[in-house]
């Protein structure tokens, strides 16, 4: 389980992030000079960078959203009379409380949406950069996906100290991120209640998309989840079989999933993300996804960084049809022909 992060330790991360981008483009053009060109790799870098951005502008947006519904239930409990009757309208006053408290919920669920689609887009390009690096014969169609399969395969070369010190995060970046994005927002091809969940003045908020009572048979479901319980974390194995994540199929099945990065079969984790995208669930508060997506980023650039440094023959940069060298070179050539036939002619 991952603690939440406060809003100053991500946005720190966030900058650190960000500097080691810079930091690995720099590595690559000082050690390389090579002639100004529409490179690849430099294009990957300032699409991560950017979207780096575009994810810090979400994570900022969720955080100043959820110290607004907070004030928003402090306000409504004042509000609100005491013994309303049941059924009767409430008073115009708390109407608009309760209004504001909806549309501002529906806004940040866009939001935490939005940081699934866009953290997605910020991997891809870390990846591309990655695969840049080690100058991987991979078709970069979904490049993180791609080198997560990669590093998984047993794959040992120059960029193992990723896969050594970053497993887990790659891991559950991989199934929390990408796979919930594909199942739950972008493809969602089936029956999902669409929800959210928080605590009334806590800082937590998260999507919640359980399957509709009646699409599965849930007692098949709540057996095939119960058979999984050997994967779960010691402490939930060991717990008295009353313990309420034990004895509750759909809690289990939400802490597994979150601990799948620890998995270390690949079937099972495939088993956990099989059965989770039947039966749906709650995702990790948005301060968790944020905070392992910028340290996943931050710790991963920093890694290949280094190994930039050391094997900068590797670098595959992704070469233009034409860079600047080659550009001016036809120009000087075709400047010295056309002379020469204006020559001839006078």
């Amino acid at each position: 389980m991952y603690s939440i992060l406060d809003e100053e330790t991500i946005f720190k991360l966030a900058e650190e992030a960000e500097a080691a981008l810079h930091r690995l483009s720099k590595i690559v053009l000082t050690g390389l000079k090579p002639p100004s060109g529409a490179y690849a790799f430099f294009h990957y870098s300032s699409h991560a960078i950017t979207r780096l951005k575009d994810c810090r502008c979400i994570v900022k947006r969720l955080f100043a959203g959820r110290r607004k519904l907070t004030e928003l239930a402090r306000q409504e409990e004042l509000t609100r009379p005491k013994n309303w009757p049941a059924g009767k309208p409430y008073p115009n006053e708390v109407k608009k409380i309760m209004k504001e408290e909806r549309e501002l919920t529906e806004c940040m669920k866009l939001d935490i949406e939005s940081l699934y689609m866009f953290g997605m887009i910020l991997l891809d390009q870390w990846a591309l950069q990655s695969i840049c690096i080690g100058n991987l014969a991979l078709q970069k169609k979904h490049p993180f996906n791609e080198l997560v399969y990669y590093f998984d395969s047993g794959n040992n070369d120059i960029l193992a100290p990723i896969w050594d010190q970053l497993k887990e995060k790659i891991l559950w970046l991989h199934y929390q991120l990408r796979f919930y994005r594909n199942k739950f927002v972008v493809h969602a091809n089936r029956p999902w209640q669409r929800g959210t969940t928080m605590s009334v003045y806590g800082d937590d908020f998260n999507l919640f998309i359980p399957t509709p009572p009646g699409w599965i048979d849930d007692e098949k479901a709540n057996q095939e989840i119960t058979e999984l319980i050997y994967l779960a974390p010691e402490h939930i194995q060991k717990a008295s079989s009353d313990y309420w994540e034990k004895k509750n199929p759909r809690r289990l099945i939400e802490i597994l999933f979150d601990n799948i990065g620890n998995i270390e079969k690949k079937s099972d984790r495939e088993k956990i993300a099989s059965i989770f995208s039947t039966v749906g669930g709650s995702t990790p508060t948005f301060q968790i996804l944020a905070g392992n997506l910028l340290e996943f980023v931050k710790l991963g650039t920093e890694l290949l960084c280094d190994i930039a440094e050391q094997n900068l023959a590797y670098v595959d940069l992704g070469n233009p049809f034409k860079d600047s060298k080659r550009m001016m070179d036809e120009l000087r050539t075709r400047s010295v022909r056309e002379k020469s036939q204006k020559s001839k002619k006078d």
